[in-house]
């Protein structure tokens, strides 16, 4: 019975640990993404150059690395020193998570201690992932409305996409 008892809480640790690192992957994502057009927005868009244009800036920023975006907003001076330092501490943590969290982590489900400790740092990732994506935002929506464009002109926009991509309930 203990063996079974044993087996059991191992399965229950991987799904939770799983679970975790399939989160701070997806907070990961939406927060390159964002970064991606942040870039495309403040450095490489032009007032008049219109939607399809603009969709192919964004395409190709979004195929580059992570560390790549940080970079050109780092050379492009779109980045407070400060927000560079945490989105280059967030890329250490993001590329240990896809590379190596496994290998360094894997006794982390027969280890409490070890699981407990993967757990806040993968949470830690997701967190910090998710502050970052706010910033980014607020840095969006003060350049938007540096250029002309009223607060009230952005709420409406985002609520016309969110209804296509969410639909109304």
């Amino acid at each position: 019975m203990e063996l079974l008892s044993s087996r059991l809480e191992r399965a229950d640790r991987l799904a939770e640990i799983t679970s975790r690192v399939g989160y701070a992957l997806w907070q990961l994502q939406i927060l390159e993404g964002a970064l991606a057009q942040y870039f495309v927005l403040v450095a490489q868009a032009t007032r008049g150059m219109g939607e399809e244009a603009g969709n192919a800036l964004f395409e190709k920023a979004s195929s580059a690395t992570f560390g790549s975006t940080i970079t050109k907003l780092r050379k492009a001076d779109k980045l407070s020193s400060a927000l560079e330092g945490r989105f280059q501490m967030l890329l250490a943590e993001r590329n240990w998570l896809v590379h190596r969290s496994r290998a360094t982590s894997g006794h982390a489900v027969i280890n409490d201690g070890a699981f407990h400790e993967l757990l806040e740092r993968l949470d830690r990732i997701a967190d910090e992932a998710l502050l970052l994506l706010r910033e980014v935002g607020q840095l969006a929506e003060t350049f938007v409305m540096s250029s002309g464009v009223s607060k009230a002109t952005i709420d409406r926009l985002t609520d016309e996409l969110l209804e296509k991509w969410i639909g109304g309930n």
